[in-house]
């Protein structure tokens, strides 16, 4: 049993979804079609040198700046590419099990079908309904043979979204890693290891804050199960917040013994207020299969959110054995 969080990883290189999206259009409603604008063709750049030269720093830059290409002049006949470059963010599984996130630079040779796809023109806008997704956008820089570069503008669709015949052409791009560096840490060894998630929201305090009413009652709690306890410290910036996430710290499958004695404390456990006004600084996940968890929390109200059957998660107050054996 993995447990697994939701990590939002802004990517340059995104999975170039077919579609678009504009709330509340339906059929007969007009879609705008793109604005290009600068001069009417891609400026020529004396002289390559890196993605991390051209890029912007910070990734949400980069995610909009990526998204310019949907507006940017189109490739005509004036610049005789011979290689592309692609600045794109990877994954990098590491030997200890956990991921790393990576900025790579990557060059393909073989133009043959990227070109002719490049320099299409943009489709007509249409009367038809476009989905809801915000299009992944390449970055593509093209390079001569005296090494300058153009960043080319990316043909669209009737919904402004990357023409298909673009979309098809990148993924076919047969591509060499130039470089490669580490840019941050998506999941440690430490979690991996776990089988834990390397962040995870603190649910009691989120469902409680929800201004929910404990009505439920506590369901039956598994005699033998697989279980697996996730620890997580709450950063002090995030207390108190609507969704504090917390950074794993320590956990593991549970003994048949230490779970035994958790779900005896949680079944003789009261009723808790899911009101609070004293957020966690740590808690726990408990993780049963083939169904339920506990969220503990180790301080602050002290509660356990249990979802344990089908329904509302029921709120109970923790126990200072409870608190020993899950946290130590």
């Amino acid at each position: 049993m993995r447990i697994r969080a939701t990590t939002t990883t802004v990517a340059l290189i995104a999975l170039l979804a077919g579609g678009c999206a504009r709330p509340g259009d339906g059929p007969g409603a007009a879609v705008p079609g793109p604005q290009r604008s600068g001069p009417a063709a891609p400026v020529v750049h004396d002289r390559w040198e890196s993605c991390d030269a051209a890029l912007p720093k910070d990734q949400m830059e980069q995610f909009t700046a990526a998204q310019e290409a949907l507006t940017m002049p189109l490739l005509d006949d004036s610049f005789q590419p011979v290689a592309a470059v692609v600045c794109r963010v990877g994954i990098r599984q590491r030997p200890g099990g956990g991921s790393e996130q990576t900025a790579e630079e990557a060059r393909a040779d073989d133009l043959t079908a990227l070109l002719p796809a490049l320099r299409l023109p943009d489709e007509a806008s249409t009367a038809e309904i476009c989905t809801a997704d915000l299009p992944g956008v390449p970055w593509v820089v093209l390079v001569d043979r005296d090494n300058r570069w153009v960043r080319p503008g990316v043909p669209v669709d009737s919904c402004v979204k990357p023409r298909t015949e673009f979309r098809q052409a990148y993924d076919g791009l047969v591509t060499v890693t130039v470089s490669s560096r580490v840019t941050g840490q998506i999941e440690s060894d430490e979690a991996a290891t776990a089988g834990c998630s390397q962040t995870y929201a603190d649910m009691t305090w989120t469902t409680g804050a929800m201004g929910s009413e404990n009505k439920g009652t506590l369901g039956p709690l598994p005699e033998t199960a697989s279980a697996r306890r996730c620890v997580y410290d709450v950063p002090v910036s995030e207390r108190g917040s609507g969704k504090p996430a917390g950074a794993f710290r320590e956990g593991g499958p549970l003994s048949a013994a230490d779970w035994t004695a958790i779900r005896a404390e949680v079944a003789a456990s009261e009723p808790a207020s899911p009101a609070c006004d004293k957020p966690a600084s740590r808690f726990a996940l408990v993780q049963l299969e083939p169904g339920g968890t506990l969220n503990i929390e180790a301080d602050g109200c002290r509660r356990i959110l249990a979802e344990v059957s089908d329904g509302p998660g029921v709120f109970r107050t923790s126990s200072e054995r409870l608190t020993k054996l899950v946290f130590g």
